[in-house]
């Protein structure tokens, strides 16, 4: 199985985290939320995510799901992961949220694809696929 860490600044992860529960009437198991609070020491959210990584069952895998590269949540991803069992990206949005765990049973690989795949299909200038081309 793949669980998926929503790993975000304050306030994110838990609108994302009622968010998955609104749309399937629960929050999904295999999902988690780190949250960095502003004044919270961020030690205390790269031991929780490692936590997450140390009790990984065996043949399970996780993909971190960060919401912007560069900032203090995607700071704490350790360099060097388990890469087979653990993979992190970036950009965090509902589509890409929903594309990973939909291909959660697929495998890890499959999970980070769907993720890659939700996150730019995603983005949409709605105004302009509305447009009627003028003649």
């Amino acid at each position: 199985m793949i669980h998926l860490v929503l790993l975000t600044h304050a306030g994110m992860g838990v609108a994302f985290a009622n968010t998955l529960e609104h749309i399937f009437g629960t929050m999904p198991a295999a999902v988690e939320v780190v949250e960095i609070l502003p004044d919270a020491n961020p030690e205390t959210g790269r031991k929780r995510l490692w936590e997450f990584i140390e009790k990984l069952p065996e043949g399970d895998a996780m993909l971190i799901l960060n919401d912007l590269y560069g900032a203090t949540p995607a700071n704490l991803i350790p360099a060097i992961l388990p890469e087979d069992r653990v993979a992190a990206i970036s950009g965090l949005n509902l589509a890409m949220l929903l594309r990973a765990l939909s291909r959660r049973e697929e495998g890890l690989a499959a999970a980070r694809q769907g993720a890659l795949d939700g996150a730019v299909q995603g983005v949409v200038d709605i105004l302009a696929l509305r447009a009627v081309p003028r003649t």
